[in-house]
């Protein structure tokens, strides 16, 4: 009898209240009332603190009753606590007001009598084109004071008819705040068995039998609040809490959702109709999808039933707007009329692969996204997603992780393969026109996958005015004098194969040097600013919980720099790796051009407490990286003679004339016995030349090489000021090696026309000298001053190496075995004497 009482006491507020779905009304019989409260206030804590909150469920007269009690503990907690807001679903629920009351020093102030109820419809998610049709019931109460105890209790009436009769919830045994006690009391059928789940050591229910009722209860304190570490994942919840659901296998959830999902076949013919070129190739199936991500427009009712009911997909094609759930199934009915497997896949874009913790229960799902196999391969689409590009292989898709496939028989969720193929390459061209004068910005940025998704729908949403002042701003950041110099172009020409999209902007930079404070140098500094917003990781100490790292992606950048004059360039490359990322910085310099490219890859979303510290460690190190400067010191520009260059070489050469004098004079073998006497001809016409070339071509070299150049020692000295010693010994044998050779060549020289007896023995040493002197020295450069040379440095020296090694493989042997060189230096000194 009390059972039935309940029931039509329930029909009957239900029925007579429909016009207007918020009352006041007595405390249903069947609740458990708290009446003690424990006032026990943490100090420090905030401007208010929960005292209570109860919640007790009815399920067979799809009853919550929510009680709470907080007190105000300053000014800050009367202007958050006074108004007292309850959000329902008109279409289904009614919300019925038991108690509100201040207590205040011991004495209790009724506010319900005194209070009106406004109702509001708050439509939260409007800007993502969600309407719920929700009202929110607010009582402003009027004199509220510090130290004041907040009482209230309401109760909402009606589950969402579309479950069937089926229920689930969660209740949080811990909070982000402290709670002195958390009461959660279930009432059930007895034959209507729930299960639940605990999570992070949330204790066990208190199960027994209450008149013709099961009852769950959790009566618990919980001032031993938890608060959220640092870029927490979403799907990350470390609360003590239990899940209730009323289903006990994910295959229920499936046969609870088919028929929601079933659509007319009539009606489909119809939308066939009125499409064309709907036989199936690989081109014409992706543009089918780009015209139900594209054509029908993103929007959805979802109050009551419309929540997890989609609409019919002749509605939708003839409306040509819908949510997740109705462009699902519109896409589903296209694919499966032309005999391709489809089927709608529930999802949580915010649990993810955590989903499989849930119980299952409809609710565990926010999302709906398509299924289909084509040509015996999985494809996974999202309706929802507007401006995508690439073939059915390169189409991006959310890393959903997991789902559940509305499909008969399935009983397990499906496991969504991870398709990563994000990928930003930006190239920056700047073209200095002078020292200390402006530059030209050309930046060209390719965008692959998601990425190449989200800025089509930015251009495609944008005016382009608003994106060049938008760009122009963000390059302000880093050259305060910028200005656009061409328009921004957009180029998407591969939109329905690999789906990559290029933008190229053109800057002018005037003052794009920077005089330094002690207007000793000037400087530029070269930045990947976008890297930098990418990697801007948020610092944490003691991070206990996982830390979310963002999509993972690859990315770019090259900058190029043209200058007007060669610039010296010490070469390096730095790479840093952690867990789940990894950073490479490589500077690189040739002639008149600088080059830095930054690559950075990130393979995680998310990486464990324990990886926090190390990963935020050499994200500074990488952001110590960054930066580069290019510096012009005005004091060392021009030129001033180094008299240090001048005594090395003069004692050089001195001492070089001394020995080639003394070979000269005393080094004259015995002729061939069999010398003819003959003159310089034939083969050694190519030898004569390289020799009588070879003073012009050195002094050139030595001059070039700026070694009589003060500059050039002070600059060196200056970028290897911890290897001064190592500086001045090879810049020092530079100049010794330089002038002795040109000493023995003009040595080489005087014996080769005087068809000396000694030339082919000297000229041996000639050609052994000029292949080793370069290998030796830049070995040497490259073990003591490491990254010194230049690319094209090196293979400049190594083709000069190349080079003597070939004539000295060819001539050697010539002047030493041939009988015309034997024929040819047969002269003696002694006999030239005679």
């Amino acid at each position: 009898m009390r059972i039935s009482l309940l029931l039509c006491l329930t029909l009957f507020f239900h029925y007579t209240n429909a016009k207007n779905p918020v009352k006041k009304v007595p405390t249903p019989v069947w609740v458990n009332p708290i009446t003690s409260l424990d006032q026990d206030i943490l100090e420090g804590n905030g401007s208010y603190q929960y005292l209570l909150i109860d919640l007790q469920e009815h399920v067979p007269l799809q009853t919550v009753y929510g009680h709470y009690a907080v007190k105000v503990l300053n000014a800050e907690g009367v202007q958050a606590m006074s108004d007292i807001s309850i959000t329902l679903d008109p279409a289904y629920q009614q919300l019925y007001f038991h108690e509100i009351k201040i207590i205040r020093d011991a004495k209790v102030i009724d506010k319900l009598k005194e209070s009106t109820i406004h109702t509001y419809q708050r439509e939260t998610s409007m800007e993502r084109s969600l309407y719920d049709g929700s009202l929110s019931a607010v009582i402003n109460l009027t004199d509220v004071r510090e130290n004041d105890i907040i009482v209230y209790s309401y109760s909402l009436i009606g589950f969402n008819p579309i479950h069937k009769g089926h229920y689930a919830t969660t209740y949080y045994l811990q909070h982000p705040i402290p709670v002195n006690r958390i009461y959660n009391r279930v009432l059930t059928h007895p034959d209507h068995d729930i299960q639940y789940k605990l999570y992070h050591e949330a204790p066990e229910p208190v199960v027994r039998h209450v008149d013709a009722y099961k009852e769950y209860l959790w009566d618990v304190k919980a001032l031993d609040y938890l608060l959220y570490d640092t870029n927490v994942p979403a799907w990350f919840d470390p609360h003590r809490r239990v899940s209730i659901s009323t289903f006990h296998h994910w295959q229920e959830v499936v046969d609870w959702a088919l028929p929601l999902y079933r659509y007319s076949a009539k009606e489909l013919e119809q939308i066939k109709q009125s499409l064309q070129d709907t036989h199936l190739k690989d081109n014409t199936l992706a543009r089918m999808i780009r015209w139900v991500q594209d054509d029908v427009r993103y929007l959805g009712f979802e109050s009551g039933i419309g929540a997890y009911k989609p609409n019919p997909p002749l509605k939708v094609f003839r409306q040509r707007y819908g949510d997740c759930k109705d462009k699902s199934l519109l896409l589903v009915a296209l694919l499966q009329s032309e005999d391709i497997a489809a089927y709608p896949l529930l999802v949580n874009t915010q649990l993810k692969g955590e989903l499989r913790n849930q119980l299952p229960s409809p609710t565990a799902f926010n999302h709906c996204v398509v299924y289909f196999n084509y040509q015996g391969k999985e494809y996974f689409v999202d309706p929802t997603l507007s401006h995508q590009g690439g073939s059915l292989e390169d189409m991006a898709f959310p890393n959903y992780q997991s789902g559940l496939l509305i499909k008969p028989g399935k009983a397990q969720l499906l496991t969504i393969p991870e398709k990563n193929t994000t990928a930003v390459a930006i190239k920056e061209l700047i073209t200095v026109d002078s020292i200390g004068g402006d530059a030209a910005l050309m930046v060209r940025t390719e965008y692959k996958g998601s990425k190449a998704d989200a800025i089509r729908s930015y251009f495609n949403t944008t005016s382009r005015e608003s994106i060049q002042k938008e760009y122009l701003n963000f390059y302000s950041h880093l050259y305060a004098d910028v200005a656009l110099a061409d328009e921004i172009k957009f180029y998407d020409y591969e939109r329905n194969s690999s789906n990559t999209v290029i933008v190229e902007e053109y800057y002018q930079v005037k003052n794009f040097w920077l005089m330094a404070k002690d207007q000793a140098y000037l400087y530029c500094e070269l930045y990947p600013l976008v890297l930098e917003s990418q990697i801007g990781y948020a610092k944490t100490t003691e991070h206990a919980m996982p830390y979310y790292m963002g999509e993972p992606y690859t990315f770019t950048q090259t900058t190029q720099v043209d200058l007007p004059q060669d610039w010296p360039v010490r070469e390096s490359t730095v790479r840093i790796v952690g867990d789940g990322f990894a950073y490479e910085n490589r500077i690189q310099g040739y002639g008149k051009t600088v080059s830095i490219t930054h690559y950075y890859q990130l393979s995680k979303e998310y990486i464990t407490a324990d990886s926090v510290a190390a990963m935020l460690s050499k994200h500074e190190d990488i952001q110590n990286e960054l930066s580069y400067y290019l510096t012009y010191n005005q004091n060392l520009s021009g030129f001033t003679l180094s008299w240090i260059s001048i005594m090395i070489a003069t004692i050089a050469f001195g001492v070089g004339i001394f020995f080639a004098v003394k070979l000269y004079r005393n080094y004259d073998p015995e002729a061939w016995i069999y010398a003819e006497n003959k003159s310089i001809g034939s083969w050694l016409i190519l030898p004569a030349i390289g020799l009588t070339l070879s003073p012009i071509l050195l002094l050139r070299e030595i001059i070039n090489a700026q070694h009589f150049n003060q500059h050039t020692w002070q600059n060196l000295f200056s970028s290897h000021g911890n290897q001064s010693v190592d500086v001045f010994f090879i810049l020092s044998a530079e100049i010794i090696y330089n002038f002795l050779l040109l000493a023995f060549t003009l040595l080489v020289i005087l014996v080769f026309y005087q068809r000396r007896t000694s030339t082919p023995r000297l000229i041996t040493i000639y050609y052994l000298i000029s292949f080793l002197g370069p290998l030796l020295d830049i070995l040497l450069i490259e073990e003591w001053l490491p990254g010194q040379l230049q690319d094209s440095d090196k293979n400049a020296t190594y083709r000069e190496v190349g080079r003597s090694l070939i004539a000295a493989a060819i001539w050697i042997p010539y002047f030493n075995i041939s009988e015309r060189a034997k024929s040819t230096f047969c002269k003696r000194i002694k006999s030239s004497a005679h």
